[in-house]
């Protein structure tokens, strides 16, 4: 396999950066020279070696680009300004889970319910290692099960829910939780692509899924690995979250975890990714 290069524009959220940090060190462990550069900070990508591209000086940014002709470049996110110097020297490969997006490499998406057009879809894994710790941010301290929810995005029917529940609540839009830590209970998921993601990295670290019937979801968690709510109602959340944070939870919690361990595991991905690659350097997509 040639070098690769990895280009992760300004991704929106921690648990994306995490997941694109799991995927490099997949494929670094089956010894492929991958560098990583991200146009934001390095610490969510939860991996040594990734490098601030803003930190390199314009005369380094153009050493890289124009003497890595030869190398396959994977773009994460959006593309910069400056990608079609890469694309004139160099294979490239760009993959997106946002809607409708302006291609500029190969495309390619996590989720087959995007690739309507023939993108390539590659599996990401997610961190299995837990950590149990009584400092991470946004546990509660007696342990207990609770619900994990951003309420600025949640409907009012919803926050009602919330609200009538005699259980501890996270507000995960009032601060980061620790990205490995061991928690308890449930979390409230979206129904977009990138929810579905955070939802996945939650469930590895422990806690059931409560969501809407989205096909994200079923995705990474299976038809039987959350609690679906049909409709947005107070009553329809209050009982999906009520056997979430209970016994039941807990039981799917585990089940749904080895599920993501077992289909989109480090060795799955990395083997999607390889896939890939050597169809963009054979020509043959």
């Amino acid at each position: 396999m040639v070098p690769c290069i990895w280009y992760a524009s300004k991704i929106a959220h921690p648990w994306e950066r995490a997941m694109i940090g799991n995927m490099g060190a997949a494929l670094r462990a089956r010894g492929v020279g991958l560098s990583i550069y991200t146009d934001g900070g390095t610490t969510d990508f939860c991996l040594d070696g990734v490098l601030s591209w803003r930190a390199l000086t314009l005369l380094e940014r153009m050493r890289l680009i124009l003497s890595s002709a030869g190398a396959l470049w994977h773009l994460w996110g959006k593309a910069p300004r400056w990608w079609g110097l890469v694309r004139v020297r160099s294979r490239t490969v760009h993959t997106s889970w946002l809607p409708d997006p302006a291609w500029r490499g190969h495309p390619s998406r996590i989720f087959t319910e995007q690739a309507d057009d023939g993108e390539t879809v590659v599996k990401p894994t997610f961190e299995s290692r837990l950590v149990h710790t009584e400092e991470s941010a946004g546990v509660p301290p007696d342990g207990s099960r609770a619900v994990y929810v951003k309420l600025a995005s949640a409907s009012a029917p919803l926050r009602e829910a919330v609200a009538a529940l005699n259980s501890p609540v996270v507000d995960l839009g009032m601060g980061r939780v620790g990205a490995s830590a061991a928690k308890s209970g449930c979390f409230i998921s979206g129904d977009g692509p990138s929810e579905a993601l955070h939802a996945a990295a939650l469930t590895m670290q422990g806690l059931a899924v409560v969501g809407p019937d989205t096909p994200y979801l079923h995705s990474l968690l299976g038809d039987e690995g959350y609690f679906s709510v049909g409709e947005d109602r107070e009553e329809a959340w209050k009982e999906a979250i009520s056997q979430a944070i209970s016994d039941r939870g807990r039981a799917l919690a585990i089940s749904a975890r080895h599920m993501i361990k077992t289909r989109y595991s480090a060795s799955e991905s990395a083997d999607s990714l390889e896939a890939m690659y050597r169809s963009v350097l054979e020509g043959s997509v």
